[in-house]
């Protein structure tokens, strides 16, 4: 690894051992913190508000539009959510006009009907984000006549906390789990707007507990799962439920007020500091000393899940994309942990074992590695996707020797299973699709380069045929610049094209190509800080984010002692 890569990582790692995430500024989760604290006290949270307004207005575009992040293009669900925040202002409504234009163009008119369908058609039939966009622009008081909207808005099952939450998974539910929060909280304030009828006879039955199990999903430090726009639809409708007094709703505020940056945003999530640890970690570890190894790998040790997850009742033997409180485990964390913890030098052990078997019984009917919860496949909380799956087959292939027969045995059916799905699921062309990783700038938002790229990484040294077309897949989606964008001819990502390197390093006939690359990758290798955020990474319900890290890591990969081949 570069010195310069090696000083760069090091600056950003805290004194507990933990690298420190950095995500990009969200005008997503700027715009629902902003109206949330709003509803809460506007006078209370004046400072906070108007420094959040302050940072929308800054941030727009050329065109006076919005993106999820300051390097993302226009998309309608920032630039209305922005619009909303913004409109309630009268300046900051008169500086927003270009906007008003922008999206009545988009939706027709201003109208609940009209926004409704125009949200509805973003998302399509899922609607754990376009409702609480409705909420909360009914909440806000955009749309004229607020009773009629909440009446028309599609219902949340508030009544479903009736059901003992261990049935989920006896259903192949469990992602209901991770809705939960939003659930209640639309459910409720969706049940305080209904006059009448069997739904509210229903709702009104299960608010109490509902108010109670809410309660009991929320972390310490107030936020649900640490991200910004859950915690504050949840703070919104709940002042719209008129339960602006419950405790709930005050640990929330407190939450978006200490998680709001200086410059008056709040990123997509507050920071992905395990996850970049973790791959950071895997980069780092052949340069380090044997007492360093060690205590990292204590520290991951400790990190890992030890009991049933109090928010969404996963198993223990995880872990999760942070180290707050409000995180939960997910297979990709897990993964780079457990492939982490190889690289330190960790041998087979009880944290290891725990691992394996958390990914073993996450593993979805189609043989595809999910990465939250088991279910059947229709959000992306439980759908497989082929780069965790690959990820996961790798974690487990480090210690397969290592492990007892019946593990081992568990071990080997597992990754048939994988291989088995990962062709089911290849593209004609030999790409694969990731699941939370795409390309905000082409039509279809896919990354068929990133994904093929880290299956083909994790996978190196399996016989799979396959994999040949995946292989031939990347090399010709390389450009003449040396670097890999998201498609044949697109922008070059440093990120990407590292990830590709790393893939292709192992092989003969590549070599060429990663010369190429390298080439293009080293001034970055030599000069971290001139890495240009790169909005590749996903969040749910299509939310763009770049993150400082990505970049330096892969790199790290790259030019590390081994050759590139130990990529996290």
């Amino acid at each position: 690894m570069t010195r310069a890569l090696r000083n760069f990582l090091k600056s950003r790692q805290s004194a507990d051992g933990y690298f420190e995430s950095r995500l990009s500024d969200s005008a997503i989760s700027t715009s629902v913190a902003c109206v949330a604290l709003e509803m809460a006290d506007a006078q209370k949270y004046a400072n906070e508000i108007a420094s959040a307004r302050k940072w929308l207005l800054e941030n727009a575009d050329s065109e006076g539009l919005y993106g999820d992040s300051p390097e993302s293009p226009p998309n309608l669900t920032a630039t209305f959510l922005a619009y909303v925040t913004l409109s309630r202002d009268e300046t900051c409504r008169t500086k927003s006009r270009r906007a008003e234009v922008w999206l009545r163009q988009r939706f027709g008119d201003f109208s609940f009907p009209a926004v409704r369908r125009g949200l509805l058609a973003e998302y399509g039939k899922d609607l754990t984000f376009s409702v609480p966009l409705l909420a909360l622009a009914t909440t806000a008081g955009f749309f004229p006549d607020a009773p009629k909207a909440w009446r028309q808005m599609p219902p949340f099952p508030l009544e479903v906390v009736l059901l003992p939450e261990n049935l989920f998974k006896y259903l192949n539910l469990p992602v209901v789990s991770y809705a939960i929060p939003a659930l209640i909280s639309v459910g409720l304030a969706q049940w305080n707007h209904t006059r009448h009828g069997i739904f509210r006879t229903l709702r009104g039955l299960a608010r109490r507990k509902a108010l109670r199990v809410l309660e009991a999903k929320q972390p310490a430090d107030g936020g649900f799962l640490e991200a910004s726009p859950l915690t504050g639809f949840c703070l919104l409708c709940l002042v719209a439920a008129g339960q602006g007094e419950h405790p709930t709703t005050t640990r929330a505020a407190d939450f978006l007020v200490k998680t709001q940056r200086k410059n008056g945003s709040w990123p997509i999530d507050v920071d992905l500091r395990q996850w970049v640890t973790s791959l950071a970690l895997a980069a780092l570890a052949p340069g380090l000393g044997e007492e360093e190894k060690r205590r990292y790998r204590e520290m991951l040790r400790n990190s890992q899940t030890r009991n049933v997850h109090p928010f969404t009742r996963s198993a223990p033997g995880g872990w999760g994309w942070t180290t707050h409180s409000g995180s939960v485990p997910d297979a990709d964390d897990t993964s780079a942990a457990l492939v982490a913890l190889h690289a330190l030098g960790e041998e087979v052990s009880e944290t290891v074992t725990a691992g394996i078997g958390w990914l073993l019984d996450l593993q979805n009917a189609d043989g595809g590695i999910p990465t939250f919860c088991r279910g059947w496949g229709k959000l992306p909380f439980d759908r497989s996707c082929p780069d965790i799956s690959a990820h996961a087959f790798r974690a487990m292939s480090v210690y397969e020797k290592g492990l007892d027969a019946p593990l081992k045995k568990r071990v080997a059916r597992s990754k048939v299973r994988i291989l088995r799905y990962l062709e089911q699921v290849q593209r004609e062309d030999g790409a694969f699709l990731p699941l939370w990783f795409g390309d905000q700038e082409t039509a279809s938002q896919e990354a068929p380069v990133y994904g093929s790229a880290v299956v083909l990484a994790n996978l190196h040294g399996v016989d799979a045929p396959f994999l040949e077309k995946t292989r031939r897949f990347l090399l010709s989606a390389q450009h003449e610049t040396g670097g890999w964008g998201s498609w044949p001819g697109e922008r070059d990502y440093v990120a990407v094209t590292a990830r590709c390197v790393t893939a292709l390093a192992p092989y003969s006939e590549a070599f060429s190509s990663v010369r190429r690359a390298k080439t293009f990758l080293r001034p970055f290798a030599e000069n971290p800080e001139t890495i240009p955020p790169e909005p590749f990474g996903l969040y749910f319900a299509h939310l763009w984010y770049s993150e400082e890290l990505y970049a330096p890591i892969f790199l790290g990969n790259v030019f590390g002692e081994e050759g590139g081949r130990d990529d996290g």
